[in-house]
């Protein structure tokens, strides 16, 4: 039976409007995942080097501007293909690499990311979640949820927030494009939006 080793994780404040973007490993590994290129610092580039890291894999939570301004720069330096959700290919300036779905087990290491489609934000957005750490995007915060387009999105994003997310276990950190890092278990017993 495999060992599953704790995931590593960085965050770097990216872009114009300012979101986190992350990068994330199993301990051990040098094959690393970036979350979000919202923008691009050196930072990264100067974390990859410090950890004798390899970007295998660059994934969006969602196609918003704010969250891929740093697309092309990253690609370009780090030579990693970009997955993201079929139903938001339209809003990136190219198409992905690879087109998700949802249900997938993205390799990187000795980690494998479950990919869990919960639209609402976007008819793309998507969380990616591996050992107790879940990258959500704009579709769950500390103490909020994902703005959406109208009341059916909304209630959409809610259901599939219960169903993908909040059964996930209470340990597991989750970590917002925007605002601090925060747990399941909070999340479940006190986020207002999920009552």
């Amino acid at each position: 039976m495999a060992v599953e080793h704790p995931i590593q994780v960085r965050s770097f404040i990216l872009g114009s409007y300012p979101i986190r973007g992350f990068l994330a490993w199993a301990h051990g590994d040098r094959e690393a995942i970036f979350i979000d290129p919202g923008g691009w610092d050196e930072a990264i580039l100067a974390t990859v080097r410090e950890f004798g890291l390899v970007v295998k894999v660059v994934v969006l939570t969602h196609g918003h501007w704010d969250h891929t301004g740093g697309l092309n720069e990253m690609t370009a330096r780090l030579q990693a293909p970009v997955y993201a959700h079929v139903d938001d290919s339209r809003l990136l300036a190219n198409p992905p690499d690879v087109g998700l779905e949802g249900g997938e087990a993205i390799p990187c290491g000795s980690a494998r990311w479950q990919v869990l489609h919960v639209p609402g934000h976007t008819a793309g957005s998507v969380a990616y979640v591996a050992g107790n750490v879940v990258f959500t995007g704009d579709t769950l915060f500390a103490g909020s949820i994902g703005g959406t387009p109208n009341y059916v999105e909304y209630e959409r994003e809610r259901t599939g927030i219960r169903r993908h997310l909040l059964t996930l276990g209470d340990a597991v950190h989750a970590y917002p494009a925007h605002g601090p890092a925060t747990t399941i278990g909070i999340e479940r017993r006190c986020n207002p939006f999920l009552r």
